[in-house]
């Protein structure tokens, strides 16, 4: 150490530049570590802005505003298209209720439906078959199966207010009402007493984003009670489709109960005095009632991603 004890102030510059040195080394190694990194995470984020400016349309502030405008009129466009199809006129829950939760609660639900039906054609003045069990006939004595049950409730709660329109319609005979049968009860039961298919004939189409219950009326009455009854049907809260009306007399010749007195014939009006109806005593068309049968279907939107999503990416572009 007498080197150092000679010149100490040069050697401990010189230490301390050769400490600096190291240092300096060390720190530009790292630094050269740090700075590879940085270019390649550089690299991957400069791809990823080209991917993104590449994109048709480009994820610009622009675009993105212009977006939360496509979505907010796709959202009044899809609320247009259920207002005009009646799928948001009416409560849902509050229309169909709880459903049985057991087949035998289903039973006690059938039999409590037939039994309001039959006191509101009574009540109505409709003729009825005799031991009518509108459109449930095969749960007479037991109730749905189990996987049944669901539909059965909903079918119930239609078919009692599509019946309660058409007793107060003004028809003079209910004939039957059926209900589009299920796959399960096509393997059971097929196309059969109060079912029937309309798998050939479903106007909705394609089941992506709708569901449907089909119903067919059959009844007795003239073209008054027919016109009635769709004009409620039509103005109902409900989405309704009417699908197919076939119209036929009750035989080849016409009605069996013809009309004898004008005073039975509703077009007649009530104004007219005793002396000028006793010359037209017998209506024109006498024979004037005439065979209806009525399928239609009660709409439904199936809750699928389609109708999820727009609500969704509203809620997600305003978070934004």
């Amino acid at each position: 150490m007498g080197w150092f004890k000679r010149n100490p102030f040069f050697y401990t510059i010189l230490s301390l530049l050769l400490a600096a040195t190291v240092g300096g080394v060390w720190f530009a190694s790292n630094g050269r570590d740090e700075l590879v990194a940085l270019k390649e995470q550089y690299e991957n984020k400069n791809r990823q802005l080209q991917m993104y400016i590449a994109r048709s349309p480009a994820p610009t502030k622009a675009n993105l505003d212009a977006l939360d405008r496509n979505y907010v009129r796709l959202n009044d466009e899809f609320k247009k298209v259920q207002s005009s199809l009646n799928l948001n006129t009416y409560d849902r829950e509050l229309f169909f209720g709880q459903a049985p939760e057991s087949r035998n609660d289903a039973f006690f639900m059938v039999a409590k439906f037939v039994d309001d039906v039959r006191n509101m054609a009574v009540g109505s003045g409709v003729k009825v078959p005799d031991d009518c069990r509108y459109g449930f006939s095969e749960y007479e004595n037991v109730g749905p199966e189990a996987e049944l049950v669901e539909r059965v409730h909903r079918q119930s709660k239609i078919m009692e207010s599509l019946l309660l329109t058409l007793f107060d319609s003004g028809i003079s005979e209910f004939v039957s009402i059926k209900r589009e049968s299920s796959v399960e009860e096509d393997a059971d039961k097929g196309d059969s007493g109060d079912l029937f298919s309309l798998k050939n004939g479903r106007s909705i189409g394609s089941a992506e984003a709708f569901n449907s219950l089909a119903f067919q009326l059959e009844f007795k009455g003239q073209s008054l009670s027919l016109r009635n009854f769709l004009n409620r049907v039509n103005s109902s809260s409900l989405p309704f489709s009417i699908n197919e009306i076939e119209v036929r007399l009750d035989r080849e010749t016409g009605s069996v109960e013809s009309r004898s007195s004008v005073l039975e014939n509703p077009f007649v009006g009530s104004s007219e005095t005793e002396s000028s109806m006793s010359a037209v005593r017998v209506p024109i068309i006498a024979e004037n009632e005439s065979f209806f049968v009525i399928t239609l279907e009660f709409l439904d939107l199936v809750e699928s991603p389609v109708t999820a999503s727009v609500d969704k990416s509203i809620e997600g572009r305003k978070d934004v």
